[in-house]
């Protein structure tokens, strides 16, 4: 949670120093609030004690000015409220001036450690962000390797089936290299994916790779959801099967179209429909191929049910998967 920065998040609409003196008036007020509270049941005990938890909060997540305005705000309030004399400036005892120039620069004191902290853990964010940005170059550079092996065997294979499998293979390969390539989707690492760009541009490559030769397009329409990195490779692995399958066995004679929806439903879940107007399962054995059998499996391991239609008009497969 130290990461979140409030200003940050905020310059879009509203300067830095507001930001910073809004978010310290709030945190001042739930202290002062927690103050008021606390005196109901025991009157003046610990004047300053409830400031702290509001001026590291204020720290951590709006920087130094604001944790250094919720201190000043929240101590005035204990000093002029809560001790003796309440409601005045005034002390009923001379050593009770120290005292209050002592937990006020104990609360300033709070905010340089939390600010100092706040810091440190940003800086190791980012260096965490740089190693994993760093390593996930090298894995999609691994990826772009073994693609073009794939591509190298589908040339020189022998036979059609067997260019047919490596194609496959080969559009295995993409699906996760096109999660990579959408993994650092902004400047704070959150292991998610955009899956509209993810889905859109892997249909791109299938269309490609897989239909510019048959005379198949595919096509996509996918919203704005961002998912995590391990969903979002097995939606896009079972793109990959089910636009494969639907290229290699329901277009006979070549011709046609194959479309990708995804969306997220009202109650948070995910819905994936990946439709063809071939010539729909006949008698051949689709629903026992390696394809379908990857289908089911990458199904469950995403936590999703799939159902199948299939007619004369062609094959429909409906996915749902859980929030």
């Amino acid at each position: 949670m130290t990461h979140i920065d409030l200003p940050q998040k905020a310059e879009g609409f509203l300067p830095v120093v507001a930001t910073q003196i809004l978010f310290a008036v709030v945190c001042s007020t739930v202290s002062i609030g927690l103050r008021f509270f606390a005196d109901l049941f025991m009157p003046g005990a610990g004047p300053f004690a409830l400031t702290i938890p509001a001026v590291l909060v204020a720290t951590l997540f709006g920087r130094w000015l604001c944790g250094a305005l919720t201190a000043t705000i929240s101590s005035l309030y204990a000093w002029y409220f809560v001790l003796p004399i309440a409601g005045s400036f005034q002390f009923v005892a001379p050593s009770d001036g120290p005292r209050v120039v002592v937990n006020m620069l104990s609360g300033y004191f709070v905010v340089a450690l939390a600010e100092l902290f706040r810091r440190a853990v940003r800086n190791a964010l980012a260096d965490r962000d740089a190693l994993l940005l760093e390593l996930q170059h090298r894995v999609k550079n691994n990826f772009a390797s073994i693609a073009s092996v794939l591509r190298l065997q589908i040339s020189s294979a022998p036979g059609e089936d067997a260019k047919q499998e490596l194609t496959a293979a080969l559009g295995r390969v993409e699906s996760f290299t096109h999660a990579y390539e959408f993994l650092y989707h902004d400047a704070d690492y959150s292991g998610a994916v955009e899956m509209k760009f993810y889905l859109e541009g892997l249909c791109h490559a299938l269309d490609q790779s897989l239909g510019s030769a048959r005379g198949i397009a595919v096509h996509c329409d996918a919203r704005h959801v961002d998912m995590p990195r391990d969903r979002a490779i097995l939606i896009g692995l079972l793109v990959n099967e089910v636009v494969n399958n639907s290229v290699k066995h329901a277009f006979k004679e070549g011709g046609g179209e194959v479309r990708v929806r995804f969306w997220q439903d009202e109650d948070g879940g995910y819905r994936l429909l990946v439709s063809d107007d071939g010539t729909g399962i006949n008698g051949e054995a689709r629903p026992g191929s390696l394809g379908m059998r990857l289908i089911r499996g990458l199904t469950a391991q995403a936590s999703g049910t799939v159902e199948t239609e299939s007619g004369e008009t062609g094959t429909r497969h409906a996915f749902a998967f859980l929030p």
